[in-house]
């Protein structure tokens, strides 16, 4: 099981001059859990950078780690197959190059271009070839005059309530410092700015709101930029971004990764461990007593 994390990034620019320079999406895990995760650092590069796609809790047992272009495991969209023991790899037909497969499953893609923004598919083998699969995703801008490579940190935060999300409850994503001058906000499902992934946006000069066609029966906005979603499901699963723009054109932009969890995870995370049965009085047995010296000893 997953909490939420929000991280957040400024442009003094133009939409197109966004970058985060920062990783994304830190895992927190209960110890019983290990959650096979994918985290793309940068999620948003500009075109020439390094992108690493960064793979957290890969199993001991996997024995092959496949990598492809988009969101299905073709052969004619495979970068690249690694085999764990021998720390070796064999490209696929959509190799091109540039990237390297790490003997810890992450996909390392050098000098990208726009071509490579989108979604990418990571398939594990264990040693009963078992397969899994995961999907990663990160957007490439074009960089522009008067890109500035040092960005200020935005002040646009994204809340979670309730903060762990089970299947069929209604949540709140809270939105935090949004500018005080601005023309209106944006919320999309995922990293990409595009039209059909878009949730809502709000114009503050017209006061009118337009909703995207999956969420028009369960979702509320409010002019502060936060939506109230009701009875969210696993498909909910995912990044939401909220990208806002100022009188003065600057665009700030804020993400979450929401994890949306089967019914009595709340439950499971706070029940108590079940306390052993005391011996009966008449079976105490005659304390150890080295074991009783050792253990004042050590407690001084």
């Amino acid at each position: 099981m997953m909490d939420s994390v929000a991280l957040s990034s400024k442009d003094c620019t133009s939409w197109q001059g966004l970058m985060l320079t920062v990783s994304l999406l830190t895992c927190w895990l209960l110890p019983t859990t290990a959650k096979l995760t994918i985290e793309s650092v940068p999620p948003i590069a500009v075109q020439g950078d390094n992108v690493l796609l960064l793979v957290h809790n890969l199993p001991k047992k996997v024995k092959t780690v496949s990598w492809y272009t988009g969101v299905a495991a073709l052969k004619s969209c495979e970068i690249a197959r690694h085999v764990i023991a021998t720390n070796s790899s064999v490209v696929g037909l959509a190799h091109s190059g540039r990237e390297t497969v790490l003997n810890n499953g992450s996909l390392l893609i050098k000098s990208v271009t726009r071509k490579d923004s989108g979604y990418y598919t990571l398939q594990i083998l264990d040693s009963a070839s078992r397969p899994e699969i995961i999907h990663a995703e990160f957007f490439v801008h074009s960089p522009l005059f008067g890109y500035r490579s040092h960005l200020t940190p935005s002040q646009l935060k994204i809340g979670l309530v309730p903060h762990i999300v089970e299947e069929n409850d209604n949540i709140s994503l809270l939105a935090y410092n949004l500018p005080e001058k601005s023309y209106g906000f944006a919320w999309h499902k995922g990293v990409l700015p595009l039209d059909h992934l878009m949730i809502a946006s709000h114009s503050f000069f017209t006061n009118s709101t337009i909703l995207g066609h999956a969420y028009y029966d369960r979702l509320k906005v409010s002019n502060d930029g936060s939506l109230l979603l009701l009875n969210v499901t696993q498909k909910d699963t995912g990044i939401y971004t909220l990208r806002t723009i100022s009188v003065d054109l600057k665009s700030e932009w804020a993400m979450l990764d929401l994890q949306v969890n089967k019914p009595g995870s709340r439950a499971s995370l706070f029940q108590r461990p079940t306390s052993k049965p005391r011996p009966s009085k008449n079976r105490r047995r005659k304390p150890n007593t080295s074991v009783t010296s050792f253990l004042t000893l050590y407690s001084k």
